[in-house]
């Protein structure tokens, strides 16, 4: 995964609120790394290690207004079969889908965005800001 410089998203509010991004990954170190840097833009993270965690933290009623999720995951259900859920019980929150084995081909229809392994962070979080209306205020790294 690449690492780009720190940026901020403008601090305007999500209705009424910071954004929440749910972060769904299996391997600690990357979903840690993605949420931290998410973080840092100036969103709220949550994170799950699996589909069905972030199944249970949707079904629970967060307020969670985009989800990052990595395809193979433990589980009962992966990523792409998470953002099939998204669309069908949630479909105003984009998904973005990210993967080092799954096509983009397979993930296009259920995902707003696609991002292979390794991808850069930066690129990743203005795609989150693109699909959340926010923008980087001017002079931003």
């Amino acid at each position: 995964m690449k690492m780009m410089a720190s940026m901020q998203v403008s601090s305007k509010e999500h209705d009424g609120r910071c954004p929440t991004v749910l972060v769904v990954d299996d391997n600690p170190i990357l979903r840690l790394t993605l949420a931290q840097e998410i973080s840092h833009a100036g969103f709220r993270v949550r994170e799950a290690a699996t589909a069905d965690e972030a199944e249970t933290v949707l079904q629970a009623g967060a307020d969670i207004d985009l989800i990052v999720t990595d395809v193979e995951m433990p589980g009962r259900h992966d990523g792409l079969a998470l953002a099939m859920f998204v669309r069908s019980h949630y479909p105003n929150t984009p998904v973005i889908v990210v993967s080092g084995r799954v096509p983009q081909v397979r993930a296009a229809s259920v995902a707003d965005a696609f991002f292979s392994k390794p991808y850069d962070v930066g690129s990743v979080i203005q795609r989150v800001a693109a699909l959340l209306g926010y923008q980087r205020p001017s002079g931003a790294t």
